[in-house]
């Protein structure tokens, strides 16, 4: 149950995120990420790429949730 809040939470806390317009910095850092992420993965396909975000995208909510609870 408790998992089932932190994870509806992170999601809600995404969805707001996501919202906001981004400003001229985190423009430019998008775009200097995506130019290291092509570099780093050259041949992969935008299925291949959107697998990939999805595992890191977890493996950071999973860590984020481990800090939350070793904090109680």
């Amino acid at each position: 149950m408790r998992r089932s809040v932190l994870w509806l939470g992170l999601l809600a806390l995404v969805a707001l995120g996501a919202c906001r317009e981004e400003g001229s910095v985190e423009k430019a850092g998008r775009k200097l990420d995506e130019a290291i992420d092509e570099l780093t993965h050259p041949d992969e396909g935008p299925l291949e790429k959107f697998g990939r975000k999805t595992d890191e995208a977890l493996e950071d909510a999973k860590r984020a949730i481990d800090d939350a609870q070793k904090e109680e």
